[in-house]
């Protein structure tokens, strides 16, 4: 295929797909969602549902842009993640980052936007699945470390949100903060996308003129440490995250050499 219908290829597969996903999510708030709400069941019965609905249907929208041509998802020790009661925690280069983990984990509790809290078509679902808003706070510490405490798996992102360039940005300290009140180790996830695309301010259109290659490494777990005596959490939070993030430098560095 010549290059310039290889690209048009590609922009109208990337504007399906999204359409797809759009409409998708429409209809499990409106069909879906409804009907679990009326299964028997806790509301963690009724949760762990949503989630794995959830789970299986961002299984399928990643094998249909594999089928389109559009990237290749490599994931390596895969088998990592199916501890249950994880502290998984990822870096946030692209716009699909948490489809193409959610894919891959069944059960996972989630750290949503409080834009997508707000937002009518996907309030329901979010809700329904039992994930937080990213309120800042002690409350939301307290929230995933109780949901670890249940051996429930938790999914967090301590960029927070995607960087404009696609490199590594700042790491926040809730993750370090969770995993210090809970005592749970971090597992960390490094997501490398070549070429960098789906990046903070980029256009839908304005797509790689090649197949992304998506690489997804499940690292060994990382333990919180012992806090030294007379060291305060917040020191220790900055201590822990700060090795995160230089873990996650040389790891994404690897990847690119």
């Amino acid at each position: 295929m010549i290059p310039l219908a290889r690209r048009i290829w590609r922009v109208l597969a990337t504007g399906f797909s999204f359409a797809l996903f759009g409409f998708g999510g429409l209809a499990f708030t409106l069909f879906v969602v409804p009907v679990f709400r009326c299964l028997p069941g806790d509301a963690r019965a009724r949760e762990f549902r949503c989630q794995y609905a959830i789970h299986k249907c961002f299984g399928w929208f990643v094998r249909v842009m594999e089928f389109l041509g559009l990237l290749a998802v490599e994931v390596r020790n895969v088998e990592r993640l199916s501890e249950p009661g994880q502290l998984i925690v990822a870096n946030h280069p692209t716009l699909l980052d948490v489809v193409f983990l959610v894919s891959k984990l069944p059960q996972a509790d989630c750290v949503v936007k409080r834009a997508v809290m707000a937002n009518p078509v996907m309030r329901s679902a979010v809700v329904a699945s039992g994930y937080f808003a990213n309120d800042p706070g002690d409350a939301l510490i307290e929230a995933c470390a109780g949901r670890l405490a249940e051996d429930r798996t938790l999914l967090l992102f301590p960029e927070g949100t995607r960087t404009e360039d696609g490199r590594l940005g700042p790491f926040r300290r809730g993750a370090a903060h969770v995993a210090l009140r809970s005592g749970r180790p971090l597992r960390p996830v490094v997501i490398h996308c070549h070429p960098p695309s789906l990046m903070r301010g980029q256009r839908w259109y304005q797509v790689a003129d090649r197949k992304l290659r998506i690489v997804l490494e499940c690292c060994e777990a990382i333990g919180p440490g012992e806090m030294p005596a007379g060291t305060g959490r917040g020191a220790a939070a900055r201590r822990l995250s700060s090795r995160l993030r230089d873990f996650y430098a040389k790891r994404l560095q690897n990847l690119d050499s």
